[in-house]
């Protein structure tokens, strides 16, 4: 019987496997797709300076190509008074964070669990998920050569999916009136290790630092960002141009947008203790922030720091590990609920259009900047997460 079997091999669920593999817990992934293979996933991802920490301790880091940091981010508000910058002196790290794309991301962590002998068996999807006595069963769709496999605890570690279709329970979540342009642009006057959150109306306007260009992340009205894609390259270019402000001289697009609609999901209580779901697979957020994957990280680690280190096989080893189990939840308790509520209320905040709202929105961002203990604590929220 496996101690933990993880469903989803992606980097959250590889850093779970990682984590719990040093501290001498046997993991096994399993994940419906295919081994990662063909046209590489060039998606930009944010990684914080903490989520970069943890990835060097598993072997991960070295391993990823071309990372990009970032050492200065500005946060702004088109229109009205009031900014704030944070720069890495504020922390007195090297960076406060890095530019990864998604597939080297992914291709690092499946080198790692190659070098750490952690199996994953790849095109295995997991039907269902079923309780016994002191352990579940794993239904296994198909390959493997085995229709179930028994595991103590199954961490649901697949994206969204998970919590649309899989053994957790989803509470009611939103769409929200908005969606995210995303792709790469160029600009006349680049910078490099300078990040941009910009509230540009309907919502926010991310550039990300890249190898002489920016990953952007441009949050919409639905309409507007349709009308945009239908009106051509120039006008979407010139668009682009007015909500980042002159700053950054002519822009264009390197590659065509993908239009993201944008979601808030959160994976509702399992009706039994041993299955847990960490990123995607607990909450979906909104990108205001890029929050989403180092939220995911720090999932993973609290639960291989919650498991037990010489857990009984006595008949208190099931009572041993409810107990790390409940004391998991209990310590992502204010991390997640923070983070949520924070980017939900941010997205929300941000969406609207108004003169008097840009206005206060300014003002709040003025604050920030000029009480030290605020600013702080906001920029290490980001970087090492609430709690």
């Amino acid at each position: 019987m496996l101690p933990v079997a993880i469903v989803g091999a992606g980097p959250v669920g590889a850093v779970a496997a990682l984590a719990l593999a040093a501290r001498g817990v046997q993991a096994r992934l399993f994940d419906a797709r295919e081994a990662a293979g063909g046209k590489p996933d060039r998606r930009s991802i944010a990684l914080s300076w903490g989520t970069r920490l943890a990835l060097e301790r598993l072997g991960v880091w070295t391993r990823i190509a071309r990372p990009d940091p970032i050492t200065r981010v500005s946060v702004s508000e088109r229109g009205a008074f009031g900014s704030i910058e944070f720069t890495c002196a504020d922390l007195g790290t090297p960076a406060l964070g890095f530019v990864v794309d998604y597939g080297d991301l992914a291709q690092a962590c499946s080198r790692a669990l190659d070098e750490a002998g952690i199996a994953t068996a790849w095109s295995t999807p997991v039907a269902a998920v079923e309780p016994g006595t002191g352990s579940l069963s794993l239904v296994l769709a198909r390959g493997d050569g085995a229709p179930r496999v028994a595991a103590r605890c199954v961490v649901m570690a697949d994206g969204a999916e998970g919590i649309e279709g899989g053994p957790l329970p989803a509470k009611a979540g939103q769409a929200y009136r908005q969606v995210a342009l995303v792709g790469d642009v160029g600009c006349e006057r680049f910078t490099p290790g300078r990040a941009f959150e910009r509230f540009a109306g309907s919502g926010p306007l991310a550039l990300l630092p890249r190898a002489g260009h920016h990953a952007c992340v441009w949050v919409l009205e639905p309409d507007r960002a349709q009308a945009l894609l239908d009106a051509g390259p120039a006008a979407l270019s010139q668009a682009l141009e007015r909500a980042a402000g002159p700053g950054f001289g002519s822009m264009r697009w390197l590659t065509s947008p993908a239009l993201v609609p944008l979601v808030l999901r959160r994976a509702g209580p399992s009706t039994d203790p041993r299955v847990v779901a960490i990123g995607n697979a607990s909450q979906v957020l909104h990108p205001v922030a890029g929050q989403g994957f180092n939220l995911g990280v720090r999932d993973a680690l609290s639960l291989a720091a919650a498991w037990p280190l010489r857990l009984p096989t006595s008949v208190a080893s099931d009572a041993a590990l409810l107990r790390a189990l409940a004391a998991f939840t209990k310590a992502r308790r204010v991390d997640r609920g923070f983070t949520v509520a924070t980017t939900d209320a941010i997205a929300r905040m941000t969406a609207i259009d108004d003169p008097l709202a840009a206005a206060v929105r300014g003002i709040g961002l003025a604050a920030i900047d000029l009480l030290p203990a605020l600013r702080r604590r906001a920029l290490e929220t980001l970087v090492f997460g609430a709690g």
